[in-house]
């Protein structure tokens, strides 16, 4: 039952009971009119086996056709396997995998595993693939008809970062860059200097997609890594591969954000060839250089606007805007890192506001093309090994 808890408190415990009562007798008349047999029930829910999963499946239509005008909404997962049946009743990892599939649903809706899936002939709405809890490998699922209804109760089939400080800024970019995705490119490249923000731009750009990749959308951090060969292995690991990668990957809607790949661009064949290998595969690649292998295509990631630049110092560092942080901000050249460690420089120091300020911009002197103080530390930052689902960054994760 979805929402029995709410139910009981609205309705109180002696209406409760006697809905309870009701909806007991409607299912488990549907259930016998096509064969099932009640295996357990606890508390508001059912265990009922068929002999056939079409069975199954027309009891789960009757079922939700008898309760539509009651009160009481309920989920239904199926799931055909081969239990053991011992003297406690079924058991074994088809039972376990049958309820996480009930519970994956919400009220109204009848959730089918890929192996009920191929045994009817029916309107299903394909749910791509989802981790369940307990369950190493993702399960394709599938909906019995195509009624809309919220995303699967399921764990989140993406790894993504998901950093503790807001996105300043370059909402326009986050939408080129999806835009680019959904019209066909499937192989995208950030490039852009160190501290210019292309890992928090192309994670906010990959978490627009969630939705959209069945099979997932995973971040691999690559800036650790020396050695190219280990950047297959690399992604192996983070999808759970345990056969040939591109094997593994097939046919699956998948789209794999790579961070920091300068480190290793000499894999980039390889990666050129997994896309090619994979026709539904996408891949976002952070660089400080481009790969330079068939099927590229770049987007270029500049600095902050100015007013970002400025709203992200702001925030930081919890002064007023004025036209001193906007020069402070030109001097670092509106680098996402540089302007974000400036203001942080200036959130932990108890000098006066304007002393600060003037001190902070009085050391960003050219040397080289870039501004020194807190950009030279933001040069540091990105060449050291950062993991991503640590930065703490607005817009200005390292590049």
């Amino acid at each position: 039952m979805e929402g029995s808890t709410k139910l009981l408190h609205e309705l109180g415990a002696e209406a409760y009971g006697e809905v309870l009562a009701e909806h007991r007798r409607v299912l488990r008349d549907v259930f016998a009119a096509h064969g099932g047999v009640e295996v357990d029930t606890q508390g508001d829910a059912f265990f009922v086996v068929f002999p056939r999963a079409p069975e199954a499946v027309a009891a789960a239509y009757a079922a939700q056709e008898a309760l539509a005008s009651r009160p009481i909404e309920v989920r239904i997962g199926i799931h055909t396997g081969a239990p053991h049946l011992s003297g406690e009743g079924y058991v074994g990892h088809d039972v376990h995998l049958g309820a996480r599939i009930a519970a994956a649903g919400h009220g109204g809706q009848v959730v089918l595993s890929k192996e009920t899936r191929e045994q009817v002939e029916t309107e299903v709405s394909d749910l791509g693939e989802h981790r369940l809890k307990d369950f190493a490998t993702p399960v394709r699922l599938f909906q019995l008809g195509s009624e809309h209804f919220p995303p699967l109760k399921t764990i989140s089939n993406t790894n993504l970062p998901r950093p503790a400080t807001s996105f300043v800024g370059r909402q326009r970019e986050v939408g080129e860059l999806a835009a680019l995705l959904r019209d066909g490119a499937r192989l995208l490249t950030l490039t852009g200097p160190g501290g210019s923000g292309k890992t928090r731009l192309a994670i906010e750009a990959a978490a627009e997609l969630v939705p959209e990749f069945k099979a997932g959308v995973f971040w691999v951090g690559l800036a650790t890594l020396r050695n190219s060969a280990l950047v297959g292995e690399t992604i192996a690991q983070t999808l759970g591969a345990n056969d040939v990668l591109a094997e593994h990957i097939g046919e699956r809607d998948v789209l794999l954000l790579l961070d920091n790949l300068e480190q290793v661009v000499e894999a980039a064949p390889e990666l050129a060839a997994l896309v090619e290998a994979c026709p539904n595969l996408r891949l976002v690649v952070t660089s400080r250089e481009l790969l330079r292998v068939r099927g590229e295509v770049e987007y270029a990631v500049l600095p902050l606007a100015e007013a970002d630049a400025v709203e992200l110092f702001c925030g930081r560092s919890r002064l007023e805007r004025d036209e001193t942080i906007a020069q402070l901000c030109r001097r670092l050249d509106n680098l996402p890192l540089a302007v974000e460690l400036a203001g942080l420089e200036r959130a932990s120091c108890r000098r006066p506001r304007s002393s600060i300020v003037s001190r902070s911009a009085s050391t960003c002197s050219r040397e080289e093309g870039m501004p020194t103080g807190a950009s030279r530390r933001c040069a540091r930052r990105s060449n050291g090994a950062m993991s991503c689902s640590t930065r703490k960054s607005d817009g200005c994760s390292r590049g």
